[in-house]
């Protein structure tokens, strides 16, 4: 059985599943691929789709086996910036091109623009697929003067509650994150043990550390593991080991555990329930880390695509 049927196989009649391929042009037509398998599909309007580029497929199994596969978009790692900063301009035969760094700290070169540039200009970006369009200067003026520093005030006393939804969840084998099984092509799964020669590590990521927890006591880590799916002996009960790591975004390898494990036993098939962590875990996670599985048995998890609360924190607090 071939990856996309066992797609189409989860699909209930009636219902809508979004999973992830690329665009494909075989000289005459656009296609999905998906799991290796060319679909036919609508595609939302506009679109600029790219050879080879990420996109975004929605499944509806419309019922007597009939399926509807809709392109709503393409996807990316991070948002593409939206202005930046003319680097320089470089004459290329009777084209030019312009080399610019957007906001995002990145630099980039195009032979797409509107009007003329010099280095040190800012300018707004617009994007198709993977080609940016310099489209004109941006404005600028003086900036108002800066208003006066408040006076400082005492640290806030009480309690509360910190909720912390995962930006990210993936799974880290064979050399790098989302190259094994179903968290290929972005779909964020998230797998932990051993498996066909292979060591899979799973994490949830939360973004940048919080300076508001700086200094609180935290009494309680309450963490959202997703729905287990059916990987490996799915049928017994497995053992998860669950670690607080440091990285607030998927690092370059795996991730470092340095709290845990906090082991709990998952039963088959089991659905998204709350476990509470070990008040430790909390100023790691604060510090911009966030939430790994590894060792214990071969499991699989949905992903925060699938389940937008799996991997879910509630941290509560003391000042």
């Amino acid at each position: 059985m071939d990856g996309f049927t066992h797609t189409l196989e989860a699909i209930g009649e009636g219902t809508t599943r979004r999973t992830y391929g690329t665009a494909h042009f075989d000289g005459n037509n656009w296609y999905a691929n998906i799991n290796g398998k060319l679909v036919g599909c609508r595609w939302l309007d506009p679109i600029a789709p790219l050879q080879g580029g990420n996109i975004v497929v929605d499944i509806t199994n419309e019922g007597r086996g009939q399926y509807a596969a809709l392109v709503i978009g393409g996807y990316t790692d991070q948002p593409r910036p939206s202005t930046g900063t003319v680097v320089t301009v470089i004459p290329a035969g009777v084209a030019t091109q312009i080399v610019f760094t957007g906001e995002d700290g990145v630099e980039y070169t195009t032979d797409r623009f509107i009007g003329s540039y010099s280095p040190g200009d800012p300018v707004e970006i617009r994007w198709t697929a993977t080609r940016p369009t310099i489209l004109g200067k941006i404005a600028t003026s003086a900036p108002p003067p800066p208003a006066p520093a408040p006076p400082p005030t005492a640290p806030a006393a009480g309690n509360g509650t910190t909720p912390l939804s995962a930006i990210a969840s993936d799974t880290f084998a064979v050399g790098g994150w989302g190259r094994w099984a179903l968290s290929t092509q972005g779909r964020e799964h998230v797998y932990a043990g051993f498996w066909s020669g292979t060591t899979t590590t799973g994490a949830w990521f939360y973004g940048a550390a919080r300076p508001e927890l700086a200094g609180k006591t935290f009494t309680a880590v309450r963490f959202r593991l997703p729905k287990r799916l059916k990987a490996g002996n799915y049928n017994a009960p497995a053992t998860v080991n669950i670690y607080a790591h440091t990285s607030p975004h998927r690092p370059a390898g795996d991730v470092a555990r340095v709290a845990g494990p906090h082991t709990v036993v998952v039963q088959p098939n089991e659905d998204a329930h709350v476990i509470n962590l070990p008040t430790s875990f909390g100023p790691i996670i604060a510090a911009g880390g966030g939430i790994s599985i590894a060792g214990g048995d071969y499991v699989w998890f949905q992903s925060r695509l699938e389940d937008p609360e799996s991997g879910k924190l509630d941290m509560d607090w003391t000042a």
